[in-house]
């Protein structure tokens, strides 16, 4: 069996996939390195109404996996997650999925707008779309009905993909959940616990009770679910949070550090680097 086919059968991979499409609306689809097979689930009815459209056109079918090969030959190459704008503007994400220093698939998601979509996002669609010889006028209501999701919502998002490309990239043929409902409401129960205390002081005792579990089985659980430590999810959570705060001009990286949870500047500033590869003071200038 080789690598794409092992992640295929996967069994906890749909609910991996349906974890983002309750959380954010999105339909994930695990990709081949080649780019011509796909595992997507529920494709006709949690698509985005003006993709949908589209490829049921031979001409729309063929813009779409143009657009999607090129991207497919970046991420593999650079072995990066992107967000990128797709030939009809829509914001689009690509995930690889690495095993020892290769990419072996790819995540890929999005078909969303940044912000309620006007006059302007649709003459970019509708220049892609005349340009391919697509009659427009129709698919322009189904373009305003795709989903909207804001940049900070998507930093989130791409967060859960990578944690979700990190598990695959583990995964063998049976390495999911044995008992399937329990662990995966207990994981649930902790995350949300750590979401909603983020500013707190959070233990790993702390949150293994909110989730109805010991330490040890907590810990056991994020490695096997998560594919990383409890205390690693809630630092990656923390710096999302602070993401989104430092948008806020007038907030200080101080105060950012302290509402997100850390103890110190210095703390906080040291894991921003080691996540984002640039301190928070960087981030901001460059705008995010």
């Amino acid at each position: 069996m080789n690598a794409f086919d092992q992640l295929a059968a996967v069994p906890g991979l749909r609910r991996l996939f349906d974890l983002a499409w309750r959380m954010f609306g999105v339909n994930p689809a695990l990709v081949s390195m080649d780019g011509r097979r796909f595992v997507i689930f529920d494709k006709e009815e949690r698509a985005q109404p003006f993709c949908r459209a589209l490829n049921r056109l031979a001409a729309g079918r063929q813009l779409c996996a143009m657009c999607d090969q090129n991207r497919f030959l970046e991420a593999r190459r650079d072995r990066q997650a992107l967000r990128y704008r797709c030939h009809a503007g829509l914001r689009e994400f690509i995930i690889p999925v690495i095993r020892d220093g290769q990419t072996i698939a790819l995540l890929q998601c999005g078909q969303v707008h940044d912000r309620v979509p006007a006059a302007p996002e649709w003459r970019e669609a509708r220049r892609s779309l005349v340009a391919a010889g697509i009659g427009a006028p129709a698919l322009r209501p189904l373009f305003d009905r795709n989903r909207v999701l804001e940049p900070d919502r998507q930093g989130d998002l791409l967060d859960l993909l990578a944690l979700i490309a990190a598990r695959l990239a583990q995964a063998h043929e049976h390495a999911l959940t044995a008992a399937p409902g329990q662990a995966q409401a207990a994981l649930g129960r902790a995350m949300t616990y750590i979401d909603a205390q983020l500013g707190e002081r959070l233990t790993v005792a702390g949150v293994a009770r909110a989730a109805n579990l010991s330490p040890r089985s907590l810990m056991r659980l994020f490695r096997k679910e998560a594919g990383t430590t409890v205390v690693e999810f809630i630092l990656r959570r923390r710096i999302a949070r602070a993401r989104q705060l430092l948008r806020q001009p007038d907030r200080t990286c101080a105060e950012t550090a302290f509402a997100c949870g850390f103890g110190s500047v210095q703390h906080f500033n040291r894991i921003f680097r080691r996540l984002e590869q640039q301190s928070p003071t960087e981030w901001r200038r460059r705008g995010g």
